[in-house]
């Protein structure tokens, strides 16, 4: 009896995988992925290093602190510029350069020729009276003045002697001149020197008088020392001080000096320029500010002085040496970091450009942090609570924590300031961090900011009191923080649809909008697919139900559901739920060629979700939602036609696999429990409770047991909620109703 040819059995070697060409270049991509990345942080550290060490050693006082001990000069010696003293010192240099005056010594020479022509005229006359009136009008020529002129020229010798001396007596006047009413003007009245040159002379002949032997009040008096000069010109004396009374009158009406405002300027600004900065002296031990004073503002110039002098003395090792130590810092701040995105976040650490927006985001956190350090606004908060904030929301909450940590260390750092500040720093953002949970409404963000600032207001007059700060400070520090803490909720709810698009944030508020019935996908799937549109809102509901059972994200899960089979649209007939009153299109196909359809609309649903600009969590859960499950209906029918023809290739499982990949996240995991559950139930033609426990239970069990929850992250505890979560909606979904009589007819 023949009993036919027996199934070949695979040649062992044949089992054997040897990795293809495409596994290689993907491990490739991955190395050079990894290298990239690595390179990637490392510059991070380097450019996050350099901000904190900035020049040096942070200054770390402010105006109106209150230090817990005395502050004293460390340095050798410093020196504070003294602006009073300088300005006072080129005052006083100023005011000793004499007034530049410039003499026109016309009318004095018209006065002496006119005095010498009334000698002579005395002496061609005989008697008074030959005199002409008119000159003895002008001159006021009196009787003893016209005697003894006369006889100073009654020798032709002694007429010659007096022209020399009138010549002698006026050189002084012609010299130094005279200056008349007003010349000055009223604020160099004062002046004490002047110095004169003549018409024409330059700056350097100039000639330096003191001011009383120029003003006419003074030359005119008899005891003057103009008048001594005048006299002393004369032999006899007699004569010189009868002629000078006769000038005296004439000298006060022609002024020849005129003041040089210009050139006086000039010179005052050179001698300005000529004395140097005067500057106080401080020295090492020296106090600058006694224990538990305020520091004011003079103090702080002098701290600022003493600390931008120790900064200049730090010598290439010592500045080295800080370097190294906050590299060190920095570089154990990110590996902790690292750690924590390596275990927790592996949508991060997995991908390049979220990697790359992290590192950005430090640097520029803490590159504005820098840039604000200056200021007295404690405006350092916004760039740490909004940084902060962005990886809560574009997260979760527990990383935004991680980042609060990390960030408000690094911002102590660059600032220099102390255990305080950090906690006022960590407190208030972890307050405004914690509340992020889920943001489906825009004023869950300024209520965050609210929360924010009423921690930052307490904690900093928690830590004012503390150190004994006084209170205006604690008062205009915490009205400053509380006002930064309510602007960065304000910030982030006008700035979030922005954030939404640049760090791929899919807020609560996003998916709202997502899961309307308007969105074109869903009025789509309506149309094309009624029975699959009622499936996804189905496991939507139990699959949301579910998630919040566990703490994971509900509303993702729900809005996911929504569209995880939108795929199905494309070829709607061929999905059990939409032949309603129609032929099984799969009757007339290979199981393979139905296997391909089945499979198909995972792959639809992602390029028409990506075409559509969905969220890629959503995309994520379009992709991931069967895993690499069997289609177990037409692998096991396509064995049962291979069975009668032992000539038939053997069926390969994996022909009959979703391409996966497995559920990556819990939300995931959730919703390919919710869909497979969901789909079975429907086949259950008497849904009673054990039944419906039952077939929930054989379902997890058989996807648990291959392997598909491995990548998703959910514990057995947590499968073991989500299976009593769902046996519980779906026997309220099946719940049994109440039988009511047949309506008779009339």
């Amino acid at each position: 009896m023949s009993i036919g040819k027996r199934r070949p059995k695979p040649n062992r070697a044949q089992l054997r995988s040897f990795p293809s060409v495409t596994l290689q270049q993907n491990r490739t991509a991955r190395q050079r992925a990894r290298i990239v990345s690595f390179s990637l942080i490392a510059l991070t550290v380097l450019v996050t290093s350099a901000i904190v060490h900035g020049s040096g050693p942070p200054f770390v006082y402010r105006l109106g602190q209150r230090p817990e001990r005395e502050i004293r000069v460390k340095v050798k010696e410093f020196r504070i510029r003294n602006q009073t003293k300088t300005s006072n010192e080129r005052q006083a240099a100023a005011d000793q350069v004499p007034l530049v005056m410039i003499n026109d010594p016309a009318p004095i020479k018209d006065l002496a020729e006119r005095l010498d022509d009334l000698t002579v005229t005395i002496a061609k006359s005989q008697h008074y009276e030959d005199v002409d009136p008119t000159v003895v009008s002008t001159w006021k020529l009196k009787r003893e003045a016209y005697l003894d002129v006369k006889a100073a020229t009654d020798t032709p010798q002694r007429r010659d002697n007096l022209h020399v001396q009138i010549a002698k007596a006026f050189a002084p006047l012609l010299d130094a001149g005279v200056l008349g009413p007003g010349a000055l003007p009223r604020n160099e009245e004062s002046s004490r020197t002047l110095a004169i040159r003549d018409v024409g002379q330059s700056a350097d002949e100039a000639r330096i008088f003191p001011r009383e032997r120029v003003v006419p009040e003074r030359i005119v008096k008899p005891d003057g020392p103009v008048a001594k000069e005048f006299v002393a010109a004369f032999t006899p004396s007699r004569v010189g001080e009868t002629l000078f009374q006769l000038v005296a009158d004439r000298l006060d009406g022609r002024p020849t000096l005129s003041f040089d405002q210009e050139e006086t300027a000039r010179l005052r600004e050179i001698a300005r320029n000529a004395v140097g900065e005067k500057y106080d002296p401080f020295r090492e031990g020296q106090v600058l500010v006694e224990q538990g004073q305020a520091i004011g503002e003079e103090q702080l110039i002098l701290l600022r002085m003493e600390h931008d002098t120790a900064i200049s003395e730090l010598t290439y090792g010592e500045k080295f040496q800080r370097a190294l130590g906050v590299l060190a810092l920095v570089s154990s701040l990110f590996i902790l970091a690292g750690f924590y995105v390596a275990r927790h976040e592996r949508r991060i650490a997995s991908d390049l450009g979220r990697i790359a927006m992290l590192c950005a985001l430090v640097v520029l956190c803490v590159g504005v942090v820098r840039l604000l350090a200056n200021q007295a606004w404690n405006a350092e908060l916004i760039p740490v609570a909004a940084a902060a904030m962005i990886l809560a929301i574009a997260y979760n909450p527990n990383f935004g924590l991680m980042a609060t940590f990390a960030l408000s260390i690094l911002t102590c750092m660059a600032l220099g300031t102390g255990i305080s500040h950090f906690l006022i720093l960590l407190g208030g953002t972890a307050a405004g961090v914690l509340g992020l949970n889920d943001v489906r409404t825009r004023t869950k963000l300024i209520k965050v900011g609210a929360t924010s600032a009423a921690v930052y207001l307490i904690l900093t007059w928690a830590a004012g009191l503390w150190e004994h700060q006084p209170i205006e400070l604690i008062r205009s520090d915490g009205l400053w923080r509380a006002g930064w803490g309510l602007m960065a909720g304000f910030f982030m709810g006008g700035s979030l649809p922005f954030l939404e698009n640049a760090f791929g944030i899919v807020t609560g508020i996003s998916l709202l909008e997502l899961g309307d019935n308007t969105h074109p996908l869903l009025q789509e799937l309506v149309r094309r697919a009624p029975g699959t549109h009622n499936h996804s809102i189905t496991v939507g509901a139990i699959a949301e139900a579910a998630a919040e059972r566990i703490g994971a994200n509900g509303l993702l899960v729900r809005i996911g559901a929504y569209f995880h089979d939108i795929g199905k649209m494309l070829k709607p007939h061929y999905f059990i739920e939409n032949q309603v009153g129609s032929t099984n299109r799969h009757a007339n196909l290979a199981p393979a060629m139905s296997t391909l359809i089945i499979i198909g609309h995972v792959k639809d649903g992602v390029d028409l979700g990506r075409q559509h600009h969905l969220p890629e969590r959503i995309i994520d859960l379009i992709e991931q939602h069967h895993g690499t499950t069997l289609v177990e209906y037409f692998y096991h029918e396509a064995n049962r036609r291979n069975g009668g023809n032992p000539d038939a290739a053997v069926v390969q499982e994996s022909a009959f696999r979703y391409p996966g990949p497995k559920p990556q996240t819990k939300e995931a995991g959730i919703l390919m429990m919710s869909d497979c559950v969901e789909s079975a139930s429907r086949t259950l033609s008497e849904p009673t409770p054990s039944r419906i426990e039952g077939l929930v239970s054989e379902l997890i069990d058989k996807r648990l047991r291959d392997g598909q929850f491995d990548e998703s992250g959910l514990t057995l505890r947590e499968i073991a909620e989500i299976r009593d979560s769902l046996i519980k909606s779906l026997i309220g979904i099946y719940h049994g109703r109440v039988k009511y009589p047949e309506q008779r007819t009339a």
